[in-house]
């Protein structure tokens, strides 16, 4: 309806003029409350946000379900309980275990060195 006659308007097809203003217009991005400072055009809000360094997301290792902020990701990830490695502390062993773990696999890793039962020091 028209805002002074109250008429109705013949038109409801898409202003693409308009539409092009609207989208020029600087906004903020919608991670502003996690720290984001970017001024994006509203236009391309969306693709910004796919990227932001202050979006959330989950961890990619299986088994995690940390939610952390995209730029955070990378340190998780060398953290994460999750993540399987290859550095057990014993010369020769290259087994995979989950970083969670890797104590209980240096404990019982056949590659450890196994004191003599009869304490002669070998």
């Amino acid at each position: 309806k028209c805002p002074t006659c109250r008429g109705a308007i013949g038109s409801t097809a898409p202003s693409y003029a308009m539409r092009n203003i609207i989208d020029a217009l600087p906004v903020s991005c919608a991670h502003a409350p996690r720290g984001c400072e970017e001024k994006v055009k509203r236009g391309d809000l969306e693709t910004h946000a796919a990227t932001c360094s202050f979006g959330e997301v989950t961890c990619t290792h299986a088994g995690c379900s940390a939610t952390v902020l995209r730029r955070d990701l990378a340190a998780h990830a060398r953290m994460c309980e999750w993540r399987l490695v290859t550095t057990c502390l014993h010369a020769g062993c290259s087994a995979t275990v989950l970083r969670r773990d890797l104590a209980a696999h240096a404990r019982m890793c056949e590659w450890g060195l196994v004191t003599c039962p009869k304490r002669c020091g070998e």
